[in-house]
């Protein structure tokens, strides 16, 4: 290799480096200037200077933002929105959900979402009320005609703004589960918002104590013997209609509705607590699920109505 190309190789090889040289530097000065960013971003900049809730409930603003835990001049970035959500909910149990918005300007919104009480336990003196989903709401010494009164099951633990957690149902021998608390939790669950969809949400008390046997009381009025909890949503959609059939002949019907052998319903007339297991009176519905007329024979059984359903 002569001289001259050995300097162009040289000369080459040092703009290499002064090229690599300034790139690396670039690269620092860029991380530099990001690193500085960040620092006064969490430390300087993005605070919070206003805390909104944008919807009313029962609790006050001011108990509302206390419970968030979040506070004026907070870096709004290291705020942790999911935290404070669940602080709220479980501080204040009549809150279901809590929605949390940031915004650059620096104002944080709290958007609540409130639940209602929908099942009571009787606790001593008192309640323990419940929503529909389960949550401990507080202890009463009274309720709502609304709420729900639950029967035949207990409980290991009930902290207000948390779920309540409910007894495994036991065999008679007092060790064999016949049903986990979790499960009865999903089965009182189930049979609260079937309530709502069909009947209304006129259930004033769910017996849980026999599983196979799931009773309801209308109204403080009328005894429905479910039967199977499984079925609990098709039984029911099925009550509704017979409810609806017996309240227009006499909308201060009271009796014993029994439903569990599917599609049909046999009914007696009078105290429910008093009546004996027999049935006196049965009524089943179309194939469109409604209550239908009499097509029976009078003369060979004066109370009975019959017909067939798919």
């Amino acid at each position: 290799m002569s001289r001259d190309e050995r300097r162009h190789v040289v000369s080459l090889q040092k703009h290499k480096q002064r090229k690599r040289r300034k790139m690396i530097t670039l690269v620092l000065l860029v991380l530099l200037i990001a690193v500085v960013g960040l620092v006064l971003s969490l430390t300087v900049f993005f605070r919070i200077t206003a805390i909104n809730v944008a919807q009313s409930t029962i609790y006050s603003d001011e108990q509302i933002v206390n419970a968030s835990g979040i506070k004026i001049s907070e870096n709004m970035f290291l705020t942790d929105s999911e935290k404070a959500a669940k602080k709220i909910e479980e501080a204040l149990p009549y809150i279901s959900d809590v929605s949390i918005k940031k915004s650059i300007t620096g104002k944080m919104t709290l958007t609540v979402t409130e639940t209602k009480a929908a099942m009571a336990f009787l606790e001593g003196e008192q309640y323990l009320i419940i929503n529909p989903e389960g949550k401990v709401l507080e202890r009463s010494r009274i309720i709502s005609e609304h709420v729900c009164l639950v029967s035949g099951v207990g409980y290991t633990e009930a902290t207000e703004g948390k779920t309540i957690v409910l007894s495994d149902l036991k065999a008679s021998d007092g060790e064999t589960v016949l049903r986990t608390g979790e499960k009865l939790l999903e089965d009182l669950v189930t049979a609260y918002k079937g309530n709502e969809e069909y009947l209304s949400g006129k259930i004033s008390e769910i017996r849980l104590d026999d599983i196979n046997n799931l009773e309801m009381v209308y109204e403080y009025r009328i005894l429905l013997k479910c039967g199977e909890i499984g079925k609990l949503e098709s039984t029911l959609k099925f009550a509704g209609a017979i409810i609806e059939r017996l309240d227009g002949e006499n909308p201060y019907y009271k009796g014993t509705v029994d439903l569990r052998i599917e599609n049909k319903a046999y009914y007696n007339e009078g105290d429910f607590e008093e009546k004996s297991e027999e049935p006196s009176q049965e009524a089943v519905t179309d194939e469109n699920g409604e209550a239908v007329e009499n097509t029976g024979d009078a003369a060979t059984e004066e109370n009975t109505t019959e017909s067939t359903s798919d």
